[in-house]
């Protein structure tokens, strides 16, 4: 019974990751997630079903365009790997439960974030906030399904999480350009309804952790100047999972070490 679940959380996951492919491209752009059906951008060739079961008709293809030959982005099989492996993830932490469908909600909105934020320095607001809006929706609706979290937890976790990114982004504004933009943190903010306090500080911790880190190596080698914005929307996404998955377990055993 197990394996069947998590084929089919799979089999959704990579089937959600494709849908997510389409919208990560698109809306930046303003561009319609429905039209034009999907297509191939060399040769505009219109897409058969085919063509898009999702990772399997790339590793088919062997990644090329079945009409003119040309290379896709490996980027949209691995989208919809990584869909698919999170998705069956989420039953190891949280069975078939109620807590199940908001996490792969929430789950498919960091990845959209994450692959905006890693290629184009983009977290559109008509994604981030309509997320907070349905993380708040989920937790109004806590008393009867049980999920977590609950209104207050989530409201908090909104509160510190924005605000202390929204001081990040602010302050040093007043002296010179800020390092972060103010995308990030509204990101954060949807971090923090999501997954709740003391959760969202799990997230914060290792997304700044890693930002940090990303950020001092990358000026080591010259790849980066000190002033110049990091996309932190990549490590708030990766902050965002772990602490959706094992949030409360990292705090429980932190509070344990300090006894």
């Amino acid at each position: 019974m197990d394996i069947a679940v998590i084929l089919i959380l799979f089999l959704l996951g990579i089937s959600v990751g494709s849908f997510l492919n389409v919208v990560a491209d698109r809306v930046p752009a303003r561009e319609s997630i429905v039209r034009p059906p999907s297509h191939c951008f060399n040769c505009g060739h219109e897409l058969e079903p085919r063509d898009l079961v999702p990772v399997f008709s790339y590793l088919i293809l062997r990644g090329k365009c079945r009409y003119c030959g040309r290379p896709f982005s490996v980027r949209s099989m691995l989208v919809e790997l990584a869909a698919g492996l999170l998705f069956a993830l989420a039953f190891f932490t949280f069975g078939v439960t109620w807590q199940l469908a908001p996490a792969l909600i929430f789950i498919s909105f960091y990845i959209i974030l994450f692959i905006t934020d890693l290629e184009q320095g983009i977290l559109p607001h008509v994604i981030v906030y309509p997320g907070i809006a349905l993380a708040l929706i989920i937790a109004l609706l806590s008393p009867l399904t049980g999920t977590l979290p609950g209104t207050i937890s989530s409201l908090e976790g909104l509160a510190v999480s924005y605000g202390f990114f929204f001081l990040l982004w602010a302050l040093p504004r007043l002296f010179k350009k800020s390092v972060l933009d103010y995308g990030d943190v509204g990101m954060a903010g949807l971090i923090g309804a999501s997954v709740g306090f003391p959760q969202v500080l799990v997230a914060l911790y290792i997304a700044i952790l890693a930002g940090a880190l990303t950020a001092a190596i990358l000026i080591l080698w010259k790849l980066k100047k000190f002033n110049e914005p990091l996309q932190f929307g990549v490590f708030l996404a990766a902050g965002g999972l772990v602490a959706l998955f094992w949030g409360s377990e990292i705090i429980d055993a932190y509070s344990m070490l300090l006894r």
